[in-house]
């Protein structure tokens, strides 16, 4: 796996190459993504994700879906409780 090489834009993260396609227009971009139901539930906000222009993958890296896990398995050590409405579309 190549080494990514991360330069700054306001809004966004360029990336040299997609992993998916090999493009080098690849964004690095935050997401909040919700993991389990009920009293399991977890929302993990800032999530970073790779994003390809040219492909229109979305991927999470390995080092992403490591952190994810760790905060998954010790996530009383990085929660904070919030009060937030929920609808159901149906």
């Amino acid at each position: 796996m190549k080494s990514l090489m991360w330069h700054k834009t306001e809004e966004n993260m360029i990336c040299d190459i997609c992993d998916i396609c090999g493009n080098n227009t690849a964004k690095k971009r935050k997401v909040t993504r919700n993991y389990g139901t009920g009293k399991e539930l977890i929302v993990i906000e800032d999530t970073p994700v790779i994003n390809s222009t040219h492909c229109g993958e979305s991927y999470f890296t390995a080092e992403t879906l490591h952190e994810i896990e760790r905060i998954k398995l010790h996530k009383d050590g990085f929660t904070t409780q919030k009060s937030v409405p929920v609808a159901s579309y149906a």
